[in-house]
């Protein structure tokens, strides 16, 4: 960690040096996470959406960004629910299994995204069920004149700190449409457990976890590795550091990265200079992708560290939640050279 031992430090000391130094807010929009949540379900719960877009036989939400990824961590909260197969779309046009029998969920914060349009007009084209989930623009224009219901909600932020309103809106519609239970009680715990983990990583102290991971980090390419939802929010880790930080940065999900990534953790032995793993782990892993974890760390040369989340969490949204505001529950594990990865995960994992 010489790297970040080395370069100055004074930007995160203190709340006057974090403004200055985070002109557009962003630290800001997360602190909103829970007003964003609590104006979302409100939202889609007083929407008014026809009974007939519950007949359906698949979901597809199609966006990008910040307006797609609300999408992939309701689709991974609600897996052992929805009954339907439900997917993340991001690009031009939809998948060729979408038609009459489709809800497509068109999520734009700004309503003018190039591809989310296309899918918006494919979808028209295949008498699919249309839902739009946007701010205005283009999309909430195109809708109204097709009679598809829209949910509009008013946030002035850049899209990727809307996850709020990216992942309430899209549980909301689900919920009210009956693909899912009422999250209430589930979305107030998980909120509950946010306000209590924001005093530990508030900005005004001198240091706290996040502040610690952000020196750890400095000058370095995070890697996120994570497993179900976690993986999810790998993805998410990933984003907010290409957008927020302007650095490098990749994920990549449990239990595939154990059937190729762990390959190449030897070569090149740059990459030890460079990179820091960062294993997002909660105590509602598959027991499996526990012991996964547990032996990747050790191939990566470190111990592995504290599951992320809340004790007693109904579902995993609290670890959603928690991940967001404190960065600095992740483990980080820098990457090694060394051993036959695969033999000794296969071994670990009684695969021999």
């Amino acid at each position: 960690m010489a790297i970040a031992e080395s370069r100055d430090t004074s930007v995160i000391e203190s709340v006057e040096r974090i403004r200055e130094a985070d002109p557009g807010d962003m630290l800001g929009r997360i602190k909103d996470l829970p007003k964003q949540v609590r104006d979302a379900w409100a939202i889609a719960s007083k929407s008014t959406i026809a009974p007939a877009y519950s007949d359906v036989r698949n979901i597809v939400v199609a966006g990008m960004g910040g307006s797609a990824i609300g999408g992939d961590l309701a689709a991974a909260l609600l897996a052992d629910e929805l009954k339907v197969p439900m997917n993340v779309h991001r690009d031009y046009g939809l998948p060729a299994y979408v038609g009459r029998d489709s809800l497509v969920i068109v999520s734009s914060y700004s309503g003018n995204t190039e591809e989310t349009l296309s899918s918006f007009e494919e979808a028209r084209k295949r008498g699919a069920k249309v839902l739009a989930l946007t701010t205005g623009g283009k999309i909430a224009e195109l809708a109204r004149a097709s009679n598809y219901p829209i949910v509009t909600f008013s946030y002035k932020a850049q899209p990727r700190a809307a996850l709020g309103y990216s992942l309430g809106l899209v549980l909301g519609v689900l919920t009210k449409l009956g693909f899912a239970r009422d999250l209430s009680d589930d979305i107030e715990a998980a909120l509950s457990d946010l306000a209590k983990l924001e005093e530990r990583v508030h900005e005004g102290a001198r240091t706290n976890d996040a502040k610690r991971m952000a020196l750890e980090l400095q000058g370095r390419i995070p890697f996120a590795y994570g497993a179900g939802v976690m993986g999810v929010m790998a993805r998410r880790v990933k984003g907010q550091w290409n957008e927020n930080a302007k650095n490098w940065s990749a994920f990549d999900v449990m239990s595939e990265l154990n059937h190729n990534a762990v390959v190449g953790f030897p070569h090149p032995p740059i990459a030890r200079e460079a990179l820091t793993v960062l294993l997002l782990r909660s105590d509602r892993d598959n027991p499996r992708h526990k012991i996964r974890f547990d032996v990747t760390a050790e191939l990566l040369d470190r111990a592995p560290g504290e599951p992320v989340g809340s004790e007693g969490a109904q579902i995993n949204l609290r670890f959603v939640v928690a991940i967001e505001i404190a960065p600095g529950q992740i483990n980080p594990v820098v990457i090694p050279h060394g051993e036959s990865r695969v033999k000794r995960l296969r071994s670990s994992v009684g695969l021999n």
